[in-house]
């Protein structure tokens, strides 16, 4: 029996306010079980060139913060939808990832890791901390682990997710970063519909009833717009 696929899918941090205003992380859609129609990482893992390879495989989310690089989510099986610059990863049933400080640990300074092998791997990169060991394994990394290492993955994550109380699951997507963007997406479902309706080439434009009541049409390629009575 073939050994199930992993990949480690790093993502990145959330700008702050000082950095970027608006910055609003929309990326992966757990909620919805998706990955990818952003574009994120569209120039390495998920060109559209690595689709075949992609499927069937799960995907391990690692979040980086001051509290080490964390296992947030583990996905299960993929398939893949491919569009025409980039490849969308979906999964069912789509679950919520571990809040991130309950998230279990691949590798932080000074303290042990949930996996020593994937610290072990971490530890072969020369840079100057674990974490920035690990961030340089994965970070444009398009190679499955190694049979071993998926193993591990797979193992200790199952785990944590069987015992986890409730409190450890994030109920919003925020909840699984290391601290909160600026700006928050509490509609994240129209949010991907949008994305999904732009792969698509649907620009048409639909009638939307804005949050004061009143009604007017809005092209789905823009991002926001208020109405007069806003």
């Amino acid at each position: 029996m073939a050994q199930t696929k992993v990949y480690l899918v790093h993502l990145r941090r959330p700008r702050s306010a000082r950095i970027n205003p608006n910055e609003q992380r929309d990326d992966p859609f757990y909620e919805l079980g998706s990955f990818g129609c952003t574009g994120c990482h569209s120039k390495n893992l998920f060109s559209a060139q690595y689709a075949d390879d992609l499927e069937g495989s799960r995907l391990g989310f690692i979040q980086g913060g001051r509290m080490g690089s964390r296992l947030v989510f583990l996905s299960p099986p993929i398939t893949v939808q491919k569009w025409s610059d980039r490849c969308e990863a979906k999964w069912t049933p789509a679950k919520m990832p571990f809040k991130y400080a309950d998230a279990p640990i691949l590798v932080r300074h000074g303290h042990a890791s949930d996996f020593p092998k994937i610290e072990l791997f971490a530890r072969q990169t020369k840079r100057s901390t674990l974490e920035g060991g690990l961030s340089s394994r994965f970070r444009s990394r398009t190679e499955p682990l190694t049979e071993k290492l998926a193993a591990e993955v797979i193992s200790v994550y199952e785990t944590y997710r069987a015992t986890a109380p409730r409190a450890a699951i994030a109920s919003t997507y925020d909840e699984a970063l290391p601290y909160s963007p600026p700006k928050i997406d509490r509609q994240r479902k129209s949010t991907y519909q949008r994305r999904i309706k732009e792969l698509t080439g649907d620009t048409k434009s639909q009638h939307i009833k804005c949050k004061s009541g009143c009604n007017r049409f809005l092209k789905s390629k823009q991002k926001s717009k208020r109405c007069n009575q806003q």
